[in-house]
């Protein structure tokens, strides 16, 4: 399975991330770090993802996010986009929108308090659908 890695982390401990990792993985596999074309297409996408206040403390990278597609019908449309916030290798909470007639369009959108603010609601939701279209964009699948 291909994933996008991003990590986020806040190297001078102002309580905000200020610096960003996006890295692409075939299963565990790390085939590249973003490249100069890739953050460019990214831009937003990181931007959306600093909202959500996922990040560390220093330089770990045990909070991070994968994102990946899922396309079981095997057409080369994505049906399904996974969002997974990971603490190391534990899923700390998961998110995902669903294309459910395969006519791409997400027409499901699934989260929980993807933004830290202590409430799943609408901006969750927003969030969520934000970062998914971004990834698609990009066209990381």
């Amino acid at each position: 399975m291909r994933y996008l890695k991003v990590i986020a982390q806040d190297r001078n401990g102002q309580g905000a991330a200020d610096t960003l990792q996006f890295r692409f993985y075939e299963d565990e596999r790390l085939l590249r770090d973003a490249t100069a074309a890739d953050l460019k297409r990214l831009r937003v996408f990181g931007n959306t993802y600093l909202k959500c206040a996922w990040f560390n403390v220093g330089e770990s990278e045990e909070r991070h996010l994968r994102v990946f597609s899922l396309n079981p019908s095997g057409d080369g449309t994505p049906e399904t986009v996974r969002l997974h916030f990971h603490e190391g290798e534990v899923i700390a909470y998961k998110a995902a929108a669903h294309d459910l007639d395969n006519d791409g369009g997400l027409e499901v959108v699934l989260s929980s308090d993807v933004d830290n603010d202590g409430r799943a609601n609408r901006t969750d939701r927003s969030r969520v659908m934000a970062l998914v279209k971004q990834f698609l964009k990009a066209g990381w699948r």
